[in-house]
């Protein structure tokens, strides 16, 4: 049997391929409906849990709910069905838990849940009550699962507007949502205020629900403006802070608790400890003196110690830190991306709210329409029973000549004598009551909405908690700088390139040593930069005071910490861990700008060529720029004055000595002019800048500059006999 080949475009295929997977990603699995706020896998779970455990039922195994829902619903994978199960139970990331759990659910610190195998849950009296209860009505609305086996809901009839409620996060393909949590009284208020009058302004709404409600509780630092337009557009960002308290911890020291984290902090204690270490090591912390987490079954405390003595104000300068650098103040952003009728739509809030009640309005008319055609059988069978008491002989008769008559069969004959007619128009009279409040919620929308209300009110007196987190504009975080006292210190290169930095009495008690062991050696100030010019045409900038700290880091592992200032004994640092350099380079001039800003740069190629800089050329905050023109084979660099003489010696052993006035002024891009003439492949090997009364040394040899015969410069120069 022969098959068919078809000819398909592979870049039509692939893209629609990739739309419809795309799209499957964003309304299948990241992003929560706007009807009950639930992803399908939370409400597969939740669904799942209302079959196997519901609130008055002892736990079950989580694997057992996992493999439940995955056999029967959401065939994507175990990992993915437990991690929602564990968020739905996790009370630091759900103000109000949708799942009641029983065992190890991980911490706020981020450690995770224990194995499926170990722990148990079951649904939450809050979700069996606010949702669950009203299931049964629309069971007619299910729809047939992957492998239609089983049917499933494509939404949960919540009570509230859960998307606000309970929040959620997710990443699709090509968007994502970040939607946070908030207070269920005020998101009950804000609908209630909502239902009353469908055309209030945003300004009214946010008056009753000012804002997220974060399960760590915190601070959100926002002015009322960010919030509007977060909740006007569905987009934005707030600030969110943690909550810190300064206790008294006895013998006149302090510490600094965090009692509450921000949201963006959940599972990140441990890198915030790590964070304000590393600053403690950076000395920006100078009076910490330890870092604890001291966290309880009660809550979080992660505290910072500091000196005796420390002040209010330098306390406070500490807290903004922490706030700055330590994301103790971070950002959250906000992306209520939610799917309605199908597709992903950014909402704010008036928008969710007016979804929402449209849902709500029609689950009541779904609920009410069926409870009053029940209340309508009722009504019709207890009548009957009435009337069937008058005739009872008759009824007798016909029993015995009829089997369909079921409502009659089920009951007792000591039913239709006495006290159980009394019950029986009693129960006809309950019948008639609800019909009349049925059919008066179905032919009215105000008595309708006034139901809604009702039942969400009631909600709100049995599950409404307090509000955790606080609302406060505090504005920017404004970190006072810690004075730098200027201080002598002097920086030190040596052969092996390493850079370190000792004070100046150091280097002046040990200048001959220095002279001797070090190529270069610069006094300066804890305050000013280095220049570092490389054989590769580059100047790197360098700060003292990065040194300083770095090498102050290096030596925290000692006994005691670690001392700003180096010792002469210390090996120092790779000048290479500053510096862009591969370590081919060598390192021809190293100097403090702050010294040569005002002077003049000798450069001298190796081909004999020669220009004067300004040393102002190289004052930048740049870490690596150009020092001279691409290409040029630079073997010197130096500081020149006027009345200095320059001595060029090629390795043909030719010698002249030039007046450094002669070698003209040029940008540091500019070519140089010919300072001696060599013939051949002879080059230059060294370079010598001084006075008539200054020596160098070829060899053991040495020499005293005026042994050198002057020339203008571009000569050819002469031997030296020794």
């Amino acid at each position: 049997m022969s098959e068919k080949i078809l000819n398909v475009d592979y870049e039509s295929e692939m893209g629609q391929s990739y739309v419809d997977y795309s799209m499957s990603v964003i309304t299948e699995r990241a992003l929560p409906d706007v009807r009950d706020g639930l992803k399908p896998v939370q409400r597969r779970i939740l669904y799942s849990l209302d079959g196997l455990a519901g609130s008055d039922k002892p736990h079950r195994k989580c694997a057992r709910i996992v493999g439940d829902t995955m056999g029967k619903y959401h065939p994507h994978g175990d990992s993915s069905i437990y991690e929602g199960l564990v968020n739905m139970a996790q009370n630091w990331k759900l103000p109000i838990p949708l799942v009641d759990p029983h065992g190890n659910f991980g911490a706020v610190d981020g450690s995770g849940a224990a194995a499926m195998r170990y722990t148990e849950a079951r649904i939450s009296k809050y979700t069996e009550d606010v949702c669950m209860k009203d299931l049964p009505f629309f069971k007619d609305q299910f729809i047939p699962n992957f492998d239609g086996t089983e049917t499933e809901p494509t939404f949960l009839p919540f009570q509230v507007p859960n998307i606000l409620v309970s929040g959620s996060t997710g990443i699709a393909v090509g968007m994502a949502t970040n939607i946070p949590t908030h207070n269920l009284g005020e998101v009950i208020d804000a609908t209630v205020a909502y239902l009353n009058d469908p055309e209030i302004q945003l300004e009214d709404l946010l008056a009753l629900m000012p804002g997220p409600d974060f399960a760590t509780g915190g601070i959100i630092n926002a002015t009322p403006e960010e919030l509007y337009n977060v909740y006007a557009t569905g987009l934005g960002k707030i600030k969110v802070r943690g909550k810190v308290e300064v206790r008294d911890i006895g013998y006149g020291r302090k510490s600094i608790c965090v009692t509450e984290l921000p949201y963006t902090m959940i599972g990140g204690t441990a890198k915030f400890l790590d964070t304000v270490a590393e600053l403690v090591r950076n000395r920006e912390l100078p009076a910490v003196v330890d870092i604890a987490d001291r966290g309880d079954k009660n809550g979080e405390c992660l505290c910072i110690d500091v000196k005796k003595g420390t002040s209010d104000e330098e306390i406070q300068n500490i807290i903004n830190i922490l706030y700055k650098k330590a994301a103790l103040e971070d950002t959250f952003g906000v992306n209520i991306n939610c799917i309605n009728n199908g597709k992903p739509e950014v909402m704010g809030l008036k928008k969710i709210l007016k979804v929402y009640t449209d849902f709500k309005y029609g689950l009541y008319d779904t609920k009410y329409r069926k409870l009053l055609a029940q209340q309508e059988e009722i009504r019709e069978i207890k009548m009957g029973l009435l009337t069937a008491v008058d005739c009872i002989d008759l009824i007798i008769e016909i029993l015995r000549g009829s089997t369909k008559a079921d409502a009659i069969l089920a009951m007792r004959l000591q039913k239709l004598i006495g006290l159980e007619i009394n019950a029986l128009k009693k129960e006809l009279a309950d019948a008639e009551k609800l019909i009349k409040k049925y059919t008066r919620l179905m032919e009215s929308r105000d008595a309708m909405k006034q139901q809604m209300i009702d039942d969400m009110l009631e909600i709100k007196a049995k599950y409404a908690i307090p509000r955790r987190t606080q609302i406060h504009n505090y504005g920017t975080v404004v970190v006072k700088k810690a004075e730098v006292v200027a201080t002598d210190v002097a920086v030190l290169l040596d052969r092996f390139y390493y850079i370190k930095v000792v004070d100046a009495n150091v280097y002046e008690k040990n200048i001959d040593q220095i002279t001797k062991d070090y190529r270069f050696a610069v006094k300066c100030q804890n305050l000013d930069r280095i220049a570092v010019f490389a054989d590769n045409n580059q100047v790197y900038t360098i700060k003292v005071a990065d040194i300083i700290k770095l090498q102050a880091k290096k030596n925290t592992s000692k006994k005691g910490g670690g001392s700003l200032i180096g010792r002469l004994a210390d090996k120092g640092i790779q000048v290479f861990e500053f510096c862009n350099m591969n370590g081919d380079e060598n390192i021809l001039f190293m100097d403090c700008i702050e010294h040569f800003v005002t002077d003049k740069l000798l450069f001298v190629s190796k081909q004999g060529l020669a220009k004067v800089v300004d040393g102002s050329a190289f004052d930048t905050t740049r870490r690596a720029a150009n020092a001279s023109k691409v290409g040029d084979d630079i073997i010197y660099i130096g500081k020149i004055s006027e009345g200095d003489f320059i001595i060029a010696q090629s390795e043909n052993g030719y010698y002249i000595r030039v007046d450094a006035a002669e070698i003209p002024e040029k940008g540091k891009g500019a070519a140089g002019v010919k300072l001696i003439n060599l013939e051949g492949d002879d080059v230059l090997e060294s370079v010598f800048v001084g006075s008539t009364k200054d020596t160098f040394k070829v060899g053991d040899n040495e020499i005293i500059f005026t042994r050198v015969k002057p020339g203008k410069r571009g000569g050819k120069g002469s031997k030296l006999r020794f």
